[in-house]
């Protein structure tokens, strides 16, 4: 199963349409928000294959009528400290600050993780950030 933080949709369509290419059965599952994510996390990690990070995740929002804070891909990196590591980590953030210290931190508590750049609209998706899931998942990519 991949696990995917990623706020903008286009985006979460792109990724979602490129693993679709190469695995056509992969399980993903996309969280908007690092609350909910963490919430899913907590019995869910276990079958978690890989998960995919970006760390800017928008402005405060409505939801059901109260202000909420979807947080950053740093809350999530913050959970995941806590438990042992079991599955790979992308992170996918073009906050060179806030990716490095995800990177530092995963690292630190032993997470296996691996940064790609987002540029140039969605052009990065297919250009980097599909190869590096599909080599880390052991993929085979066609084409």
């Amino acid at each position: 199963m991949i696990v995917i933080l990623e706020d903008d949709g286009r985006r979460a369509e792109a990724m979602r349409r490129q693993i679709l290419g190469i695995a056509s059965q992969s399980t993903m599952v996309f969280f908007e928000n690092a609350p909910d994510m963490v919430d899913w996390l907590q019995d869910n990690l276990g079958s978690v294959d890989l998960l995919c990070l970006d760390h800017d995740l928008g402005p405060n929002r409505d939801r059901n009528g109260e202000v909420f804070d979807p947080g950053v891909g740093r809350d999530v990196v913050d959970y995941l400290a806590t438990q042992d590591p079991c599955c790979p980590v992308l992170i996918h953030s073009s906050n060179d600050p806030a990716a490095q210290g995800m990177h530092f931190a995963l690292k630190e508590a032993g997470w296996h993780n691996e940064r790609v750049v987002p540029y140039d609209d969605l052009a990065w998706i297919e250009v980097v950030w599909l190869p590096a899931v599909t080599r880390i998942l052991g993929y085979e990519q066609q084409g």
